[in-house]
């Protein structure tokens, strides 16, 4: 497997640069259909904004992304992990590399680690809804309500129609009445 993942390096220096996902033109549109939009077309539309980050311009960085995804679900994290660092190393403006590996840091118990790749997909994309919420739950295990839900509001702003992150919000503001927000 180990070289598998050297061929896929070896074939990565011959490609293009990856551009930025987050750069599709076709995101604005998206983002002001979800956030004015009906609840009925908002899955849609969160998974044509999912789809269009998951890709890069570079074959090669969608295929170590992809196989990334393929080693995580089967639960080879430190294969996952190598993979991502081959993504974001290759392409570092490809916002979603650092989004799946702060996910699997998270989950290996990294909090640091996985805090960094969440911060810095955010630079590259402000409207990442879904890591403002991961940080919603890591700034909650870590007993920062407030800064927790501030994290969901902004989520909430780009994706309005994401009921749980809502009522985690809802819950938060109960919690929060009185105190200054």
């Amino acid at each position: 497997m180990r070289f598998f993942v050297l061929a896929l390096i070896g074939a990565a220096l011959l490609a293009p640069a990856a551009s930025a996902d987050q750069t599709d033109p076709r995101l604005d549109a998206l983002f002001k259909e979800l956030r004015t939009g009906d609840a009925i077309s908002a899955e849609a539309t969160t998974q044509r904004i999912l789809d269009i980050w998951a890709h890069s311009s570079s074959d090669t960085v969608n295929l170590l992304y992809q196989r990334a995804l393929a080693s995580a679900d089967q639960g080879d994290y430190d294969l996952a992990l190598e993979l991502l660092d081959h993504v974001v190393g290759l392409a570092p403006h490809f916002m979603e590399g650092y989004a799946m590996r702060g996910v699997i840091r998270l989950n290996e118990k990294d909090q640091s680690g996985a805090i960094a790749d969440f911060s810095k997909a955010l630079e590259l994309e402000p409207r990442q809804f879904e890591v403002r919420i991961a940080l919603a739950q890591i700034l909650l295990a870590n007993k920062a309500k407030r800064e927790a839900y501030e994290m969901l509001e902004k989520a909430l702003e780009w994706n309005p129609h994401d009921e749980e992150a809502r009522q985690k919000a809802r819950a938060l503001r109960r919690q929060l009445d009185g105190q200054e927000i």
